[in-house]
């Protein structure tokens, strides 16, 4: 096991067979399972009530169900800035700093 792990799976820290994915949302385990139902992949689930929610894949299927975790989670994702007006400010902070530097640059020559 990683000792610094920013993803919600690892590999099995018993079996180096398996790949166990870690959801703490009920809703996002099931959607994951069903991604995994579409594509063919076999599973094991914790069955669990209460967080964290496991799923287990077979090594075999890492791709492919790695992919799949991704797109459940980005469904499920905020935007990095949420607040419409702040985002604004910072397009237009960054769009007039570019423009800063391609006039001094022209400027210099």
């Amino acid at each position: 096991m990683a000792l610094l792990n920013i993803t919600n799976y690892d590999d099995h820290p018993e079996d180096p067979n398996w790949i166990v994915f870690r959801f703490g949302r009920s809703d996002l385990s099931v959607e994951f399972r069903s991604e995994l139902d579409k594509v063919g992949i076999a599973y094991q689930s914790d069955g669990a009530s209460e967080p964290p929610f496991l799923v287990a894949v077979k090594q075999r299927h890492r791709e492919l169900a790695v992919r799949a975790n991704y797109l459940v989670l980005g469904r499920h994702r905020s935007p990095f800035l949420a607040d419409g007006i702040l985002r604004w400010l910072v397009l237009i902070g960054v769009g007039a700093l570019v423009t800063l530097a391609l006039v001094g640059y022209f400027m210099a020559s």
